[in-house]
């Protein structure tokens, strides 16, 4: 039986906007790691809202990765 899959837009900020196919089911910490990217560098905001990684995602949805700015 085939896998059912979703298919979202990942935009990370400053580096553009990507169109992920993940499994159905998938959370926002797969999306990130689909992409090659640290979940731990980045905060993820979803429907105008900060999510942690574990939040399901949907297809169709849009998903915004803004990079954590640390220093001191």
């Amino acid at each position: 039986m085939p896998v059912e899959e979703i298919e979202l837009t990942v935009v990370v900020l400053r580096r553009g906007a990507r169109t992920v196919k993940l499994s159905k089911g998938a959370k926002v910490e797969d999306a990130i790691k689909a992409l090659g990217l640290n979940p731990v560098e980045y905060v993820a905001v979803l429907d105008g809202r900060i999510v942690p990684d574990d939040e399901p995602i949907e297809s169709g949805t849009t998903l915004k990765l803004i990079p954590v700015v640390s220093g001191g």
